[in-house]
């Protein structure tokens, strides 16, 4: 007899979750944003170039990486940084490309493409 009330007890167990679970689906559905439609709205943005002075900075974090502080107070981290800039201390004058679409571990600032570059 106990394992007649075990199994009917799991049986119920397996149909409360089963329900559940489509009931979480149905719900994460409606709400679910539509990532072609995120990716789209990306390329679609107008890139952003912006004049930016600042200094390069070495962090050793990850590997290491070089990223500029600008005067701005902001801190971008290039893409292409050329290696003629990658020096602890350089002083920068650059146009950049901020570039939304790009990801990075080191999370420091903006990711930008450098479209010139010069040493102040």
């Amino acid at each position: 007899m106990r394992n007649g009330k075990l199994a009917k007890f799991s049986e119920t167990i397996y149909l409360v979750q089963l329900a559940s679970n489509d009931c979480l689906y149905e719900n994460q559905d409606a709400t679910r944003p539509d990532p072609t439609a995120a990716a789209k709205d990306a390329e679609q943005q107008p890139t952003d170039t912006i004049e930016l002075e600042g200094t390069v900075v070495k962090n050793d974090l990850e590997g290491g990486f070089f990223a500029i502080e600008g005067v701005d107070g902001k801190t971008y981290e290039p893409i292409n940084l050329p290696d003629a800039f990658r020096k602890d201390g350089m002083r920068v004058k650059a146009t950049v490309r901020v570039r939304r679409d790009v990801r990075s571990i080191h999370m420091v600032g903006e990711n930008v493409e450098i479209v010139d570059i010069a040493a102040q």
